[in-house]
């Protein structure tokens, strides 16, 4: 499969969306960085695996 233009915009704008969540909501219940750090990593994972099933 071939990475896009377009599945590359889609791409960075959905885990801009996902690291600004992730972000407010630390700032707002001040949850640990042993929590946050797997969840941001697991969040841009699937952010992108989904992105990539989506465009297949």
């Amino acid at each position: 499969m071939k990475i896009t233009p377009k599945i590359l915009l889609v791409m960075i704008f959905w885990m801009t969306v996902i690291t600004g969540a992730i972000f407010s909501i630390n700032a707002a219940l001040d949850i640990p960085d042993e929590i946050t750090g797997p969840v941001f990593f697991l969040s841009i994972g699937m952010t992108i695996s989904s992105t990539i099933n989506y465009y297949r």
